[in-house]
């Protein structure tokens, strides 16, 4: 039926009114975001840049995106004069400030559980996947698990990151060939890093000590559990992105992702009704030989009734320990490996260290970690330039005030007032190349970290405060051990093109990977075996 006539000239005033009301909210919104942000510089934005769509769209000149923070970390701040600042979309998502202050993000991080400031429920929706857990809790749930987790790393359980990283090393050399080879090459060096974390948390974290070459399905040609661990860690960032009714598509990716899931599940359940049988008695097995951090906090949670975690929560808090400890594993020791390649003198100096502390003839013992201080440096400032949990979003939970320092670096600092409920992002990467922190901040400089320990909070990207994280230490002795197994069997170096210099090399290939948590990119390096020789004097 065609329209009558003059029917779509009626129509103007109504759009007209839809775009006048549009273009009003939107004007009321940035005047909203302006009032709410006094006294902070701000930028005008289509999309908040830690929400979707914003999140998901690529940094740009009109999006910020997520990866802002490593594309402009060397003049971002710099240009504003400021090292808070805050962004005002004008169409999707709420006002978000930004900051690369250490002495402001030390406000915001670093009270206990009694602070105003507390991580979102919506940041953190995608990590209580399994159950709520010490890395997404608040306040009395943050305490209750902190003192059911805390017995679980100590000295005993470093000692068996050191063992079964030290096995996973040998592991490697015997079932690759190594022992019959000179030179070696690693396209990328991810390929190994990765699964090394991986075996060395599933050993420690789960008490499963899975070998280098393990079968990835079960007798019955089902999925096996390595498979399923495997699969869920690699694809953590899709599942933030994926909606429920995705994985009833007929695709085999989909389908193992659903899959590697059900399997987790199911073995956790089975596996926290075996060790409460033993610890009840009603199993033949010895849980007091079990020293896992899994079983540790079964044993832990069951002796503590007033602290007591239910299933969903012992289930959540050993994933949230395996994503976090995968993560930072794998990606610093990748870029480690990618260092230490790329500056010989440092490689060298380190190499030097592990001769004179271990030999070239003995295997290096836990005992030794205290002295292999210069290992331990390469990566901290590996950990520094590309650090995995590179934000951390925190809201207060009251109208609250911070102290900021003043504009174009003059000295003191001034009162800014924070509405409750506005998201406050701790920019690490902003911090870490923040040049009032670390001069120079763009070269890698280990001798940076001299005098610092595993438990210092000067390592930011651990965190500050009461909840710093609680793997630090475990992922400092595992990569300590492997680098030191490595480096004093090995010489590390960069696969270059050809005229390529080392800082091209650095400028094309350590890249960041930036999605839930940041990685460097794959990074192709070859091992070249080293005659052993005694340390130089």
């Amino acid at each position: 039926m065609p329209p009558e006539p003059g029917s779509s000239l009626r129509d103007w005033p109504i759009l007209t009114s839809a775009v006048v009301i549009l273009i009003v909210s939107r004007v009321v919104k940035l005047l909203a975001g302006n009032k709410m942000l006094k006294g902070i510089p701000r930028l005008w934005v289509a999309f908040s840049p830690i929400m979707i769509p914003g999140a998901a769209i690529p940094t740009c000149w009109w999006n910020p995106g997520i990866a802002w923070v490593w594309e402009r970390r060397l003049s971002f701040y710099q240009k504003r004069g400021s090292e808070i600042v805050s962004f005002v979309p004008f169409l999707l998502g709420p006002p978000v400030i930004y900051t690369s202050s250490l002495e402001v993000a030390r406000q915001i991080v670093a009270g206990g559980y009694q602070s105003v400031w507390e991580k979102p429920e919506w940041a953190m929706r995608d990590f209580n996947e399994w159950g709520l857990n010490l890395l997404t809790s608040n306040k009395g749930d943050w305490r209750r698990h902190r003192r059911i987790m805390g017995p679980a790393f100590n000295t005993s359980t470093y000692s068996i990151v050191w063992t079964e990283t030290s096995r996973v090393y040998r592991d490697i050399i015997t079932t690759e060939g190594w022992t019959q080879k000179d030179l070696v090459t690693l396209k990328p060096v991810q390929a190994y890093t990765i699964r090394v974390a991986f075996l060395v948390i599933s050993a420690c974290g789960f008490g499963l000590p899975f070998q280098w070459e393990e079968p990835t399905e079960n007798e019955d040609g089902e999925m096996g559990i390595q498979e399923a661990m495997r699969i869920w860690v690699d694809t953590v960032f899709q599942r933030a992105l994926t909606p429920s009714w995705v994985y009833k598509l007929p695709f085999k990716r989909l389908r193992d992702m659903a899959t590697s899931t059900q399997v987790l599940r199911d073995y956790m359940t089975k596996m926290i009704s075996e060790r409460r049988a033993e610890l009840n008695g009603e199993s033949t097995a010895r849980d007091t030989e079990r020293k896992d951090v899994f079983s540790l906090l079964v044993r832990a949670s069951e002796e503590d009734s007033k602290f007591k975690l239910s299933d969903s929560e012992l289930v959540g808090n050993v994933f949230a320990m395996m994503f976090a400890g995968h993560e930072t594993s794998a990606s610093t020791l990748a870029a480690t490996i990618g260092f230490l390649g790329l500056y010989s003198e440092v490689q060298e100096d380190v190499y030097q260290q592990i001769v004179e502390v271990v030999g070239c003839d003995r295997d290096p013992t836990f005992e030794d970690f205290p002295r292999l201080e210069k290992v331990a440096h390469a990566f901290y400032e590996a950990i520094r330039l590309f650090p995995p949990a590179y934000i951390m979003i925190r809201e207060a939970t009251e109208d609250t005030i911070l102290s900021i320092p003043n504009a174009d670096g003059q000295p003191g600092m001034r009162q800014v007032p924070i509405p409750k409920c506005l998201p406050m992002i701790v920019d690490v990467v902003g911090i870490q190349y923040n040049p009032r922190n670390f001069p120079n901040p763009n070269k890698y400089d280990p001798s940076r970290w001299r005098g610092v320990t595993a438990e210092s909070e000067d390592i930011i990207a651990f965190s500050i405060g009461p909840r710093t994280c609680i793997g630090r230490k475990f992922a400092v002795v595992e990569a300590v051990c492997f680098l030191t197994l490595l480096v004093r069997d090995w010489i590390i170096e960069p696969i270059m093109n050809p005229g390529e210099t080392g800082e091209q090399w650095r400028e094309r290939v350590m890249q960041p990977d930036v999605k839930i948590t940041l990685s460097v990119k794959a990074l192709p390096v070859q091992l070249r075996r080293r005659a052993r020789a005694t340390p130089s004097a």
